[in-house]
């Protein structure tokens, strides 16, 4: 299907590199006569042609102003943008315009017209952006049956579950055919299940439309169920990033650590510490289940090595093509053992132990 086209769309589409590179931007907001707040601080990454991005981070980390700042609704106080080959830092509105034109976004709160059908609303930017009367009717008509309501085409919003809104809005954003989708906590408003029919629809945006999704959340789901990197932001800064399974299986910063830790489970807390060191005599330690046959093994050899374990805690978690996980375990042996036992696992899978283990009669004074 054809579609209008301007000389500045078409050189934007065929932009070849990154489509979005930061380079050191920063975004500080005046709030009185003397002060100032800094919702991004410094940030540097790149989304590549095809691929999904994730930002996370706790409420405040600057995910919104991020988001805003690819699509130019917010300026950078310093530093660079770049979106499919264009500089937009300091691009006029006009010129702003046709960037736009290549990026759709997702809200949290779906942001439907009520006033129009559900066609009506997948339609109007097509309208806007001059799509004769023929090809929108056929290209809404190709993306509500690729979203599953091609049967609501005449109902209207206030007819809609939750889900079957952010259908609506996903489709209404791949109606122009973007480069880049813009997902803002999409999936915040959703129950589990209706979240799971949403991130296979994004998921099949990218892998089937070849579309490049940026997903700012704070729900560690999305993120493990469609992305392929990640940023995670503390403060205004991007304080890890990398390769999704890189960065949960193995968090190397305080900030990530903590927020990967309080959303995935798998590590004790304080807390879990506490009640389990009142139950056990054992020295704990945490061992990561990347290579899990590698861990059983080193397990099942513990008679030999002159140890006994109990499992005390744990837990497994995916990411869009693998699993991983942590084990903590109480080991009891003499020391010589003990530490026999626990360079094996390191070897296997990352071992570290992460107390000295007080008995449960010295834990319980």
């Amino acid at each position: 299907m054809s579609t209008p086209s301007t000389e500045s769309t078409a050189a934007l589409a065929a932009g070849g590199g990154p489509l979005i590179h930061f380079s050191n931007v920063t975004r500080t907001f005046t709030t009185g006569k003397s002060s100032s707040v800094t919702a991004v601080d410094d940030v540097s990454f790149t989304v590549n042609r095809g691929e999904v991005y994730g930002v996370i981070g706790f409420s405040g980390a600057g995910k919104s102003t991020l988001i805003r700042l690819v699509n130019g609704l917010e300026k950078p106080t310093s530093g660079t943008i770049t979106v499919l080959g264009q500089q937009i830092s300091g691009m006029p509105e006009s010129k702003l315009r046709h960037v736009r034109s290549r990026i759709g976004m997702v809200f949290q709160q779906f942001n439907l017209f009520t006033s129009r059908t559900v066609a009506g609303n997948v339609a109007y930017p097509l309208k806007v952006a001059g799509w004769k009367k023929e090809e929108r009717e056929a290209r809404v008509a190709e993306l509500l049956e690729f979203v599953g309501l091609a049967d609501k085409a005449k109902a209207y919003p206030e007819q809609l579950s939750g889900g079957q809104k952010q259908r609506v809005g996903i489709a209404r954003a791949l109606a122009a055919e973007p480069d880049i989708l813009l997902a803002d906590e999409s999936t915040s408003a959703l129950d589990p299940s209706t979240t799971e029919e949403v991130l296979r629809l994004l998921r099949r945006a990218n892998e089937e439309l070849g579309i490049t999704i940026v997903a700012i959340t704070h729900e560690m789901e999305v993120i493990r169920a469609i992305a392929d990197r990640v940023a995670v932001m503390d403060k205004g800064r991007i304080v890890e990033e990398g390769p999704v399974y890189d960065v949960f299986s193995n968090p190397r910063s305080g900030a990530e650590a903590s927020f990967v830790g309080s959303a995935l489970k798998d590590r004790p807390t304080d807390a879990d510490l506490a009640r389990i060191r009142k139950s056990t005599s054992g020295r704990l330690i945490t061992v990561s289940l990347r290579d899990s046959a590698a861990v059983g093994a080193v397990l099942g050899r513990a008679a030999a090595l002159g140890v006994s374990f109990e499992i005390v805690h744990g837990g497994m978690n995916t990411t869009k093509n693998a699993a991983f996980g942590l084990l903590t375990i109480s080991v009891e042996g003499d020391d010589a053992a003990v530490a026999g036992f626990l360079a094996e696992l390191r070897s296997a899978g990352d071992g570290q132990e992460i107390s000295t283990g007080a008995t449960g009669e010295e834990a319980a004074r």
